[in-house]
């Protein structure tokens, strides 16, 4: 069974990042992180959302679902100047 904490590490190593560097990136230390990875305790919200900035899929993490990236409705079909503002 899949958990939060070897979902984690998952993220890191398809990342090919230390633990040390990962942690850096959420802001904790090295056994903050083993921590979260062993399922010893849980990632607060800052943690979480500040290792979204190095392509880490939060929502894969929490849940074990990928995130779908599914294109904006208007991408590719607005070109510039084709709309109006009333």
């Amino acid at each position: 069974m899949s958990t939060y904490g070897s979902r984690l590490k998952q993220e890191r190593l398809r990342l090919k990042l230390t633990q040390e560097l990962f942690a850096d990136a959420g802001g904790v230390g090295r056994y903050a992180q083993g921590c979260y990875e062993r399922d010893l305790s849980m990632p607060r919200a800052d943690y979480l959302a500040a290792i979204t900035l190095i392509g880490v899929d939060v929502l894969y993490v929490i849940t074990g679902r990928r995130t779908v990236h599914r294109p904006h409705p208007f991408s590719g079909s607005v070109h510039k100047g084709s709309m109006t503002e009333h």
